[in-house]
This record gives C-alpha cells, sequence and structure tokens, in this order.
C-alpha cells in the first residue's frame, strides 16, 4: 500500500471524530493496528489516534451515563471512598469545576489519604486538579513509601518540572546519546521512579542514580553488561507488579 492509502485513512477518521462518530473512527483504527505491517512514518500517529479515540469513546459513554447526574451524585460515583474511576472524576472536573466548594475538596482529599490507590492514578487527578486551576492542600499519602504529606494542587509536583529528575534525565540522555531506544526505557523507568518516590527523592545522587539506571537498562538490551546488583535488586522491587521488563 502506498503512502497516500494512510493519509486517506487518517483524513476518513479525523472526519468521523469531527462528527463526533467515535465508534466508527475507533473500528477503523483497530483494524489498521491490527495490520501485520503499518509503515513506520505512520506507526506513532495510528497509536496516538487509537488511544485519543479510545478516551473520547469512554467520555462520550460517561456523558450518556452520568449528565444527568448531580455534582454530589457524580463525585461519589467517580469515587466511592474504596474505588476510583479516573475517567469519571475527570467528567465531574469538566462539568462542576466552577461549583466545586470546600465539602467537595474534602471529600477529593479522601482519595488521596487512601492508602490502597496507586500513585497512578493520585498523580493524575492531582494533574486534572491543577489543570482546572483549582487550589487546595490535599493529605496525600504515599503507600510505596508509607509516608503522608501535604501536597498543593498547583505546586510544580510534574516530574519534568522537579530539578531533581529534570538533571537525571538529561544525564541519561548524554550517556545513552547512540542508542534511542535505551533511552526510552530509561525515561519509561525514571518515570516509574519518580511515581514510587512521589513528592520525596530517591536515595541516590542525580550522577549516581543516572550512571545506575543506564547501567541498568544497558543490561536488559545486552545480557553481557552487567548491571549493580545491589541497584537491579532496587529497580526491580520498583518495578513490583509492573513486571516491564519481566
Amino acid at each position: 500500500m502506498d503512502k497516500q492509502y494512510y493519509l486517506d485513512i487518517i483524513k476518513k477518521i479525523n472526519d468521523l471524530c469531527n462528527k463526533k462518530e467515535y465508534e466508527k473512527a475507533f473500528n477503523i483504527i483497530q483494524e489498521e493496528i491490527n495490520q501485520p505491517y503499518i509503515p513506520n512514518e505512520f506507526i506513532n500517529q495510528f497509536e496516538q489516534l487509537y488511544l485519543q479515540i479510545n478516551q473520547l469513546i469512554n467520555v462520550q459513554r460517561i456523558q450518556n451515563k452520568y449528565n444527568n447526574m448531580s455534582k454530589l451524585e457524580l463525585l461519589s460515583q467517580a469515587y466511592n471512598e474504596k474505588k476510583l474511576d479516573v475517567n469519571i472524576f475527570s467528567y465531574f472536573l469538566a462539568k462542576f469545576v466552577k461549583d466545586i466548594d470546600d465539602v467537595d475538596f474534602q471529600y477529593i482529599n479522601k482519595i488521596f489519604k487512601n492508602k490502597d490507590i496507586e500513585n497512578t492514578e493520585k498523580i493524575f487527578i492531582l494533574k486534572q486538579i491543577k489543570d482546572s486551576e483549582l487550589k487546595y492542600d490535599f493529605n496525600y499519602f504515599n503507600k510505596n513509601l508509607n509516608k503522608e504529606f501535604l501536597i498543593n494542587s498547583q505546586s510544580s509536583f510534574e516530574v519534568n518540572l522537579i530539578d531533581y529528575y529534570v538533571q537525571v534525565d538529561k544525564l541519561i540522555e548524554k550517556i545513552l546519546f547512540k542508542n534511542p531506544s535505551n533511552i526510552a526505557l530509561a525515561h519509561e523507568l525514571l518515570s516509574i521512579i519518580y511515581e514510587h518516590y512521589f513528592n520525596l527523592s530517591p536515595k541516590f545522587d542525580v550522577m549516581v542514580l543516572a550512571d545506575k539506571l543506564t547501567r541498568y537498562v544497558n543490561a536488559y538490551f545486552e545480557p553481557k553488561n552487567l548491571p549493580d546488583p545491589e541497584f537491579k535488586i532496587w529497580m526491580d522491587n520498583i518495578l513490583g507488579a509492573k513486571k516491564i521488563l519481566h
């Protein structure tokens, strides 16, 4: 198939999305993703379309199901004090952002204090709250570290805004500049470390972490390169249930 075929597919998908016919668009992109061959120049674009349209479908379904609920009803659907649904929470914020009051914030605070909800989900909704320009001091419990701390929703908590991780990231780029695949995995692992230690930093100096992390990644791609044994145990423990490398 020539390049024009894939350009036509992307145009068709975008036209369907503009008409809010997300299910049809998703069926097309899903069929293309399942094909045995996609030109390299279109792989990333197709993957992004797949994720974006899937998210749009989720939002549309939530809108249809929860559109007539009150603020309290919708917030209770997003979080029932045991389980969090980040998609419903995002819809709650979008719909009621101008009406959220202190009572709502106190209820949302329970999410961050919950000892069973993962950092990944908590950080996601924290970013949603920040993007909504809502300001509140939350009691955040990091179950990985068994620590609770106050965090303001408008503080700089994103990984690309934290100096420690920015420095490590730059060093990784310098060390692995000849190996793009290694860099991509190192970035992913650094993000996992950030989530694990959220609001705190690991015990390593930036140069030490960059060195040990790149050695760990190099050993994954080339087994003859041995990682630091203690660091491997440390990193494997952080990966835990994610099992990204195993």
